[in-house]
C-alpha cells in the first residue's frame, strides 16, 4: 500500500496501481476526466502505463457539460 494526495485529500492505494485501475476503483469513466500527476497532465493514452508512486499528487478534473 502507498499513500498519495488525491484532489487535496490523503488516500491509500495498492502499490503498482495505474491510472486506469485508480479510475475504476473510484467509479470514474476515463473519457470524462483529465488527470494531472505532480503538476504534469497525463495523456489518456498513457493511463495504462502510468504507475502511481508514493507521495504522488494527483488531481482528477471532471468534465461537465452545460448549455
Amino acid at each position: 500500500m502507498i499513500k498519495v494526495l488525491l484532489n487535496g485529500k490523503n488516500k491509500t492505494i495498492d502499490d503498482k496501481t495505474n491510472l486506469n485501475l485508480l479510475l475504476k476503483e473510484l467509479s470514474i469513466e476515463s473519457n470524462k476526466v483529465a488527470i494531472e500527476i505532480n503538476g504534469v497532465v497525463v495523456s489518456k493514452n498513457d493511463y495504462e502505463k502510468k504507475i502511481i508512486r508514493t507521495n504522488d499528487k494527483i488531481e482528477i478534473v471532471h468534465f461537465i457539460g452545460g448549455g
